[in-house]
């Protein structure tokens, strides 16, 4: 019996944050928002990593070494999606992504 939460539990928490961060994404009409929303979903990414690493009961540093990439990788991501966002409130005076088509090609 290993200390800690059950595969089943992680997995189905993962699940419902996935859930959470793609309603956000495709129901949130601020680009902050639709952010934040996608930082969730790549967090349910992680947790589904690592719930499968927990799983395996065998402490394989492959799994949290890639759970490690993945977080900054995302924070690279981040860094970018922010500096897009505050470029195109300075241009635009809005996040409002349907008021942004000016950005297009």
């Amino acid at each position: 019996m290993g200390v800690g939460a059950p595969f089943e539990l992680l997995f189905g928490t993962s699940l419902a944050l996935l859930a959470v961060g793609l309603y956000g994404i495709v129901s949130r009409r601020s680009l902050f928002r639709m952010i934040i929303s996608l930082e969730v979903a790549f967090n349910a990414g992680n947790l589904s990593i690592m719930s499968f690493v927990a799983r395996s009961r065998s402490l394989d540093p492959l799994g949290r070494s890639a759970v490690l990439v993945l977080i900054a990788t995302e924070a690279c991501a981040l860094a970018v999606m922010l500096a897009y966002l505050i470029n195109a409130y300075r241009t635009f005076k809005t996040i409002d992504p349907s008021k942004l088509r000016r950005l297009r090609w």
